[in-house]
């Protein structure tokens, strides 16, 4: 027969081992990737942006568009693929669906620096579909974030010269200067 002192240190002991058997390890510095998505998508996701980004570049905002919902229907959770897609739309004059696109993007933001990019894109997108006020709004916010974000210059130094010309003489931001500006992040 076995003693009650030998069961309850069984008991112990495998209570123990699947307490620890449970727990995964990270190391530091290693980011997870996308919980539940096979490595195989996520590399492909990671191309497919790539792909978009040379589009972007050259101009062609419609082959980048495709591209970028190739790699969001790898890998929903790519933060870059969505950012992407809504520039790529922006670019193609869809403001609605880019305006919608990066307040996504802002939710899912990786870190401040995206968050002022993000932000001032939005901006940049409203600045271009007459919502003015709104966009002011938005690259106040990317202004506090980071002053020394690009286009919230490029933004502010448009702001000035508008004032400078008076009532009347309203001079229309261009979005080739903001999407140039905002291209430069690519890299």
């Amino acid at each position: 027969m076995v003693s009650k002192k030998a069961i309850f240190k069984l008991l112990l002991f495998s209570v123990v081992l699947f307490i620890f058997s449970c727990s995964t390890t990270v190391a530091v510095g290693e980011s997870p990737r996308s919980e539940g998505r096979p490595p195989g998508l996520i590399i492909a996701s990671d191309k497919a942006i790539e792909k978009g980004k040379k589009h972007l570049r050259k101009g062609k905002c419609d082959k980048a568009i495709h591209e970028f919902n190739k790699a969001l229907a790898k890998n929903p959770n790519n933060f870059e693929a969505l950012y992407w897609l809504g520039v790529a739309e922006g670019m193609c004059g869809h403001y609605s669906t880019a305006y919608d696109r990066l307040m996504l993007a802002l939710k899912y933001s990786p870190n401040k620096g995206w968050d002022a990019r993000v932000n001032a894109t939005i901006g940049l997108v409203l600045l271009l579909s007459d919502r003015d006020e709104d966009a002011q709004i938005y690259f106040g916010r990317a202004r506090m974030i980071d002053p020394r974000n690009e286009l919230v210059i490029k933004y502010s130094e448009w702001e000035r010269e508008i004032k400078g010309k008076g009532k009347g003489k309203k001079k229309k931001f261009k979005g080739e200067e903001g999407f140039e500006v905002v291209l430069k992040w690519l890299d």
